[in-house]
């Protein structure tokens, strides 16, 4: 196989024709590992060749593909959604996790925890169709801005990631999103931003139910969750929804311990954990990353430094 020209398409950016792969990654040992990689499992006549049918690669969602700081993208819409809603529900003002919302305290939010704030996702999730569901995540990607960059939340992807991906891509490579996040949510993105088909995500799932509306019928989202897909659970659903094991895992977090050490395990496969150290250009934290480092370092894992392996961060950092 030629490494040393693909075609990088990317609606979020101009398509344009690299005159060597991965241009946004520093040359180095991490950059000839990924093309090293790619190029022995693609390669016939290697001995770690795989056929196109069993190249599948994995990847996180939330500080993965895109910036989770300081809020997950998915936890900034549920917040926007309730000041919105706020109006037809005067009680949120003096109920807890609502007040802290409407007040923009976002330190009392991350002392709750998830369960702590479950309310919230179910407030500005459920009681909607599907249609409406992702009507209101596009207008959401259309209108919302970062608070420190100032830019929609599309263009806070990293681009280095980007690249690796539409290389998979031309490699017949089959690319998932596996995420803890809101399965509809992340296909608001998949498809546009990535160019992931949006039936290659995998999420969480919250529970659904059928209605008759005139003579049509629609699928309306309900409280609670039917399936949530953190930690183990996306080792569980890559098995029941893609049914082979991944050849390569991209992840950041604890979130993903299992899901890199479930691929490691398949011959002449690669686990990838990117580290966020680059405090300039995007944030610089491990806290949510203390069991995933230390078995990184134990089994060989590729660690990726964004400070030291991005040429580049983000998609569009001239703000376009």
């Amino acid at each position: 196989m030629r490494l040393s020209l693909f075609i990088l398409a990317v609606l979020v950016a101009p398509i344009v024709v690299a005159a060597e792969p991965l241009p946004s990654w520093q040359p180095g040992a991490t950059r000839s590992a990924l093309l090293n990689f790619i190029e022995q499992v693609t390669e016939p006549g290697s001995v770690a060749y795989r056929p196109p049918a069993e190249r599948i690669a994995v990847f996180d969602h939330d500080g993965t593909l895109i910036i989770e700081q300081p809020l997950l993208v998915q936890m900034v819409f549920v917040h926007e959604r309730v000041r919105e809603l706020a109006p037809a529900h005067p009680q949120w003002a003096e109920l807890a996790p609502f007040a802290a919302v409407l007040a923009g305290d976002n330190e009392v939010l991350a002392d709750m925890g998830f369960r702590g704030t479950a309310s919230l996702v179910n407030a500005a999730q459920a009681g909607i169709s599907q249609a409406e569901f992702r009507a209101a995540v596009s207008r959401f990607l259309d209108q919302g801005r970062h608070p420190r960059f100032k830019v929609r939340y599309p263009q806070l992807v990293y681009q280095p990631i980007l690249e690796l991906i539409a290389l998979l891509k031309a490699s017949d490579f089959r690319v998932f999103i596996v995420s803890s996040g809101g399965i509809e949510f992340i296909r608001g993105l998949s498809e546009a931003v990535y160019g992931v088909p949006r039936e290659q995500v995998v999420g969480s799932v919250m529970k659904y139910e059928l209605r008759e509306d005139g003579e049509a019928l629609e699928v309306w989202r309900k409280n609670g969750f039917q399936s949530l897909n953190a930690g183990p659970f996306k080792v569980l659903n890559i098995d029941r929804h893609i049914g082979r094991r991944p050849l390569l895992a991209v992840g950041n977090s604890d979130g993903d311990l299992e899901m890199l050490a479930y691929t490691q395990a398949a011959p002449g496969s690669l686990a990838v954990l990117l580290r966020h150290d680059d405090a300039q250009r995007e944030y610089a934290y491990a806290d949510d990353s203390v069991r995933v480092l230390p078995v990184a370092a134990a089994r060989d894992w590729l660690v990726v430094s964004m400070k030291k392996d991005f040429r580049q961060v983000f998609a569009n950092e001239d703000g376009s």
